[in-house]
């Protein structure tokens, strides 16, 4: 599903329209796109999780480590085809660092609050898209965002509409 939606998103930079001229310019240097996701705070819940809790941080950690690090795979999937963003040269070691940051943090995912299975998938992605994009670079420099999913949410009959607990 992530590899999908970053390929949807990715053909919409080019037939997308933007507010200004100065945002078009940015889009297509930097491609970024926004995958993301609601209903966190519901699955937590529905786990038995307290919100707040060691275990549901990690958890949600892991899930955040496999989305995002599955997007660069993506990404780095069709910079090999398409060629990487047009500022990645200019832009490559400070997003390789970056890359290799959020791998380091997937390995430090608490194996005792999250699930095994979980945690090495989060390891594994980001091995996989470090590797990548070193190898291709990355279509785009952005592939997730955290954003209030309000609206959408409500629209999606979300229970809770992003990470946030739910607000009733």
């Amino acid at each position: 599903a992530v590899r999908l939606f970053v390929i949807a998103q990715e053909i919409l930079v080019d037939n997308g329209s933007y507010p200004e001229q100065n945002i078009t310019v940015n889009s297509h240097l930097f491609r970024p796109l926004g995958l993301g996701y609601a209903n966190l705070g519901s699955f937590i819940m529905s786990q038995g999780l307290a919100y707040d809790s060691d275990q549901a941080r990690a958890i949600a950690a892991a899930i955040s480590a496999v989305l995002t690090g599955t997007a660069y795979v993506a990404s780095a999937e069709i910079a090999s085809v398409k060629s990487p963003f047009d500022e990645f040269d200019k832009n490559r070691e400070a997003m390789l660092k970056v890359v290799g940051m959020h791998r380091q943090y997937a390995y430090e995912i608490s194996a005792s609050h999250c699930p095994q299975y979980m945690c090495d998938a989060a390891r594994d992605v980001w091995d996989e898209a470090f590797d990548a994009g070193t190898k291709t670079g990355f279509r785009n420099a952005q592939v997730t965002v955290i954003a209030p999913t309000g609206t959408i949410g409500f629209l999606m009959d979300c229970d809770t509409t992003g990470i946030e607990p739910d607000i009733a």
